[in-house]
């Protein structure tokens, strides 16, 4: 340690001038050495150095020899190591907030010989993951369901897009009269936007369409919903969300899609075939409106021709599902044969007229060969 911008063998050395004048032409003893205490390492604070040795007695012109320098170490110890930040898991969209980095323990060392130790550094927790974009995401920290699965078939959080207009870029809207399908950050489950859609059922259109081919043979759609108000009422045939072959999907041409849809129910439509549905779930339930409600379906066609099979989940309850439907519709059983899935489409598109607006927003999209489950806020 220092003192003042002196060491401690050089005070030394000056009290012991200052005590040793020549008194005789012969040499004077000097003071007998004494070695000084080292200074005790703390964990937070630095030691005190060695204390200084007396001064010799007065003798000849040979300066005394002061105390020995305390056996004190200079070497200051090792902070503690520095935390991890959260894991990280890609998001949805917009960049999640991965957990802080821990701060390592400040640790002082002593000065003598043994370095004091630092404090080891908190592990930092992740942060939730955000909404991301096609193809993997941003979002860090979170967990899987969360973020974006890893080899995700889309994962989309309309994050990329400017809020006041539809998505452009890969997404293709379909608008017609009052039908309005914007990005808007009014209500975003996570990160900062949300996909909202309004307008009367058949008198307007506010659909988004984008390819997104794929050879799985189980598909899950998984999305977060908000509801305000629905077009749902017993008789009225909305299409929600809905994937299949890039020609006619869009238009509902009869075979070519899978639909999540309501009627007298919600049900998964193969488009203008036979219905599997739950006549208990609305998307106008009042237990569903007015918060953010899971929703996932699944199409298996693992089965081959004539054995496809759907499920319904809300907030991780699945749906128990009847067929409905007649040989009008092409199909006399609950069964479909296998489609390609080479697009998605989504948003308002109906054909009976109902006088409830719709009114609601879409948010964390994802489409996986493996079920995403729901997230967690």
């Amino acid at each position: 340690m220092k003192l003042s911008g002196i060491s401690n063998t050089a005070v030394a050395l000056v009290l012991a001038v200052a005590g040793c004048a020549p008194s005789s032409p012969s040499d004077g003893t000097g003071g007998a050495p004494q070695a000084g205490t080292g200074g005790t390492a703390s964990p937070r604070a630095q030691a005190t150095g060695g204390s200084i040795g007396p001064t010799g007695t007065g003798g000849g012109g040979i300066v005394a020899t002061g105390g020995v320098r305390g056996t004190g170490g200079d070497v200051v110890a090792t902070g503690g190591s520095t935390g991890s930040g959260g894991a990280a898991t890609g998001g949805i969209g917009d960049p999640g907030t991965g957990g802080s980095t821990g701060i390592g323990g400040s640790a002082t060392g002593g000065i003598g010989d043994d370095p004091g130790t630092g404090g080891q550094g908190a592990a930092a927790t992740g942060g939730r993951g955000g909404a991301g974009n096609a193809g993997g995401g941003n979002g860090v920290g979170g967990s899987t369901a969360s973020g974006c699965p890893a080899g995700a078939i889309l994962c989309e959080g309309f994050e990329a897009y400017p809020a006041g207009g539809a998505p452009a870029a890969d997404w293709t809207p379909t608008i017609r009269n009052a039908g309005v399908i914007n990005v808007e950050t009014a209500r975003p489950f996570s990160g900062r936007n949300a996909l909202h859609v309004t307008g009367m059922m058949a008198a307007d259109r506010a659909y988004l369409q984008k390819p997104m081919a794929t050879a799985a043979s189980t598909i899950y759609v998984r999305f977060m919903m908000y509801t305000l108000s629905y077009p749902s009422s017993s008789g009225v045939h909305t299409r929600l969300l809905r994937i299949g072959t890039a020609v006619g999907t869009a238009a509902g041409t009869a075979e070519n899609s899978y639909s999540l849809s309501s009627y007298n129910g919600t049900s998964i439509e193969k488009v203008n075939s036979i219905y599997l549905r739950s006549t208990s779930t609305h998307f106008n339930d009042d237990a569903l409106k007015n918060r953010w409600v899971c929703w996932e379906y699944e199409i298996d066609k693992t089965g081959g021709m004539g054995k496809v099979v759907p499920h319904i989940w809300v907030d991780g309850k699945e749906l128990g599902l009847s067929a409905a439907g007649s040989a009008s519709h092409g199909k006399t059983s609950p069964s479909w044969d296998p489609i390609p899935i080479e697009v998605i489409v989504l948003g308002l598109d109906g054909f009976q007229p109902d006088p409830v607006r719709a009114d609601y927003w879409i948010d964390d999209l994802i489409v996986n060969s493996q079920r995403p489950g729901c997230p967690t806020k």
